[in-house]
């Protein structure tokens, strides 16, 4: 079971290290995740509605987990790794993440009947004040910007009606949800202990050997799981402290299959707009008029800071080659014709121990947590009663004991 804070750690170093860059494609949140603090799991699935007779995917404990909840949940995560800019999955992937996905919802379903068995209360100012904070997901637009009010509601209200849900019933999904939040604050997160400042260093030289070198993990004693998240983490690292650029472009797209003819007319263009600017005109207010990039071209044609790997090779080599206030030739690329500007360079740096500290900290004190709440969850799978009536992957498995 993963812990939201293990991934949401390694996207802040990522923030940290890479100023300027936005967030690109990230439309609404699943609604049901947008609450869930930095306490908790990070996927927090549909609890079941028991009056709807429908397809059973499983019983806990006589509970029943429904199929269309199974495929909500499925194509939400589904979407979020595609929002990403995951690549297309292999069967054998997809296969996993269903199987993932229908634990999840065990789980989940186990942490709720354990904060009822314990009689957890939540109070309506609790319920309230979490109602309206997945509505303030809803208050600005993927750029950031603030929404009128109206405009905001009316998306929250479209949210609810794709998830089929009334006011009601989603009121009732947050009261739940911080049912299982109450319990694990109280009864795992509570008992995590801060990890010793030599426990950090160590961890500290583990991530720095493999910032310098990731065929250095070979020899670590650690399960392939660690290995992994240890390779990601050291990554974020290392894009933190390498050589990057931050610069602006100008994009002009090529017809596909575009004539000798049609090429010319684009490199023209490019030529005389570089011309227009070297005589004085401002590059973002021309990246505004001129861009095909919309993206970027709403904001001056800035694409933040970026490193060596992030951009397409030619895009890349003309950028990191221009001097900081220069303005490249027309760049050739598979999306058209690029003009660059580049505003800053930062050089390299070491990685250093002052700097990472508090991120290594709060990632280890995570990584106890997770062990916690695994060991939690799988004592009330031990002690539960779960039937599979339907394989996540189309097979009917019978009754199983324990999950």
């Amino acid at each position: 079971m993963k812990v939201l804070n293990r991934i949401l750690i390694f996207k802040r170093i990522k923030e940290r290290g890479n100023e300027g860059m936005r967030e690109r494609g990230k439309g609404n949140v699943f609604i049901l995740q947008s609450l869930i603090p930095l306490s908790l799991i990070p996927l927090f699935f549909v609890f079941a509605n028991a009056e709807v007779l429908e397809k059973t995917m499983a019983t806990v404990n006589g509970e029943a987990l429904y199929q269309s909840d199974f495929e909500s949940n499925l194509n939400n995560v589904l979407n979020d790794l595609q929002k990403a800019g995951s690549p297309e999955l292999m069967p054998i992937q997809l296969r996993e993440i269903r199987s993932k996905v229908l634990n999840q919802m065990v789980d989940d379903l186990l942490l709720l009947q354990e904060a009822k068995q314990r009689g957890i209360k939540v109070y309506a100012k609790d319920v309230e004040n979490g109602v309206n904070e997945v509505k303030s997901r809803f208050k600005r637009d993927e750029e950031g910007r603030p929404l009128p009010e109206a405009e905001a509601e009316k998306l929250f209200q479209a949210e609810l009606r794709r998830q089929r849900l009334t006011a009601s019933d989603f009121e009732e999904r947050i009261r739940k949800q911080l049912m299982v939040i109450k319990l694990v604050d109280g009864n795992i997160k509570a008992k995590v202990e801060a990890p010793q400042e030599q426990d950090v260093k160590n961890f500290f030289e583990q991530v720095k050997k493999v910032v310098v070198s990731s065929a250095s993990i070979a020899g670590m004693k650690m399960s392939d799981e660690e290995k992994d998240e240890l390779l990601k983490l050291a990554q974020l690292f290392r894009d933190r402290t390498v050589e990057r650029v931050r610069g602006r472009h100008i994009l002009v797209k090529l017809p596909a299959k575009a004539t000798m003819m049609e090429k010319s007319k684009v490199l023209n263009k490019m030529k005389a707009l570089r011309k227009e600017i070297e005589a004085g005109a401002d590059f973002a207010e021309v990246a505004k008029r001129e861009s095909q990039d919309m993206e970027s071209g709403r904001k001056g044609g800035d694409l933040g800071y970026f490193i060596r790997g992030w951009m397409v090779p030619a895009f890349e080599q003309a950028a990191f080659n221009l001097q900081v206030g220069q303005v490249s030739e027309p760049v050739e690329t598979e999306f058209g014709y690029h003009l660059i500007l580049i505003e800053e360079k930062r050089a390299a740096t070491p990685l250093r121990y002052d700097e990472a500290k508090e991120d290594l900290t709060q990632y280890l004190q995570q990584r106890n947590f997770q062990v916690r709440l695994k060991d939690f969850v799988e004592g009330l799978r031990a002690k539960a009663t779960i039937k599979v009536l339907k394989d996540p992957n189309g097979l009917d498995e019978g009754q199983k004991k324990g999950g």
